[in-house]
């Protein structure tokens, strides 16, 4: 599909987005290095990575480049490349060159990423080494472009359930990012971001998901051009309905008529990572709540 002039400026200006998928019932964000070429987004990771595993149950995708003042939502099917597999080849011949200028366009455009990850090479998981990794294709069948706010300096807030360390380089991120389903397919939002009182708090800029509808808050710190050294949780679970919007808007120091609506997430489940190095875990508020039930 073809992009208006701002949406590829947007994309021509970022070089880092949030992929969305369907895990299942619920969402997960992961943030991707890309390229935009063919009516299509290009990108590349493990073939052991999460994303690749849920791409292939279900391809339903959203993919957010955030410009700050605006963003560009994409959405449509991810369609995957494995160099190792003989449909993939046959696939990627059949598709002319538009896989082949794909991939060239993303190598140049990423060029600094691409030199990050080889000085890291030698301390490269064996799943993230350059051969297990496969293509991803987001054939684009929609484009929005979303109205952003600035994000002001924020005091420290603690994801819960994540390692020591991570926390502490995810306690002064402002930008937070909210997902949930809207027709079937994901949707991601910029949105301010609390935990007070033992509660998550999601706030995002434009739209709103329905109470008890699954949902996910990614929080990500990002490296110019080091994989290895980016962090980030996403928290995902259920939300609740509307709450009070003073702890958001002290955290941020702004007026509670600037913060959008507030709404709660209860985390179900919780993956952070450092670099290469992933992990997952269930709060404890969480496990509760499933012992309560049972």
């Amino acid at each position: 599909m073809r992009l208006t002039h701002e949406a590829s400026r947007i994309l021509g200006e970022t070089s880092i987005g949030m992929l969305a998928l369907r895990a299942g019932r619920l969402p997960l964000i992961n943030p991707a290095v890309f390229s935009s070429a063919g009516g299509s987004l290009w990108m590349t990771t493990s073939r052991f990575a999460a994303k690749t595993m849920i791409a292939r149950r279900d391809p339903r995708a959203a993919f957010l480049v955030d410009g700050n003042e605006k963003a560009v939502l994409l959405r449509g099917a991810i369609e995957i490349f494995d160099p190792l597999s003989l449909s993939s080849q046959v696939r990627a011949a059949l598709d002319g060159p538009a896989y082949f200028l794909g991939m060239a366009g993303y190598a140049l455009r990423n060029a600094p990423f691409v030199a990050g990850y080889a000085l890291d090479l030698t301390r490269l998981p064996r799943e993230w080494m350059p051969y297990n990794r496969v293509v991803l294709r987001l054939r684009m069948s929609h484009a929005d472009i979303v109205e952003g706010t600035p994000f002001p300096a924020a005091q420290a807030a603690r994801v819960p359930a994540v390692p020591a360390d991570v926390s502490r380089r995810l306690a002064g991120v402002s930008r937070g990012y909210a997902c949930w389903i809207e027709g079937g397919m994901p949707v991601i939002r910029p949105a301010f971001w609390e935990v007070s009182g033992g509660k998550v708090c999601v706030a995002p800029t434009s739209g709103r998901p329905r109470a008890s509808s699954a949902g996910a808050l990614v929080v990500e710190s990002h490296h110019r051009f080091r994989p290895s050294m980016m962090v980030g949780a996403c928290v995902r679970g259920t939300f609740g309905g509307a709450i009070d919007s003073a702890a958001v808007a002290e955290r941020y120091a702004i007026e509670e008529s600037e913060v959008p609506d507030v709404i709660e997430l209860r985390p179900e489940r919780v993956t952070s990572w450092r670099g290469f190095a992933v992990t997952t875990a269930v709060p404890k508020s969480a496990r509760q709540l499933r012992i309560a039930e049972a």
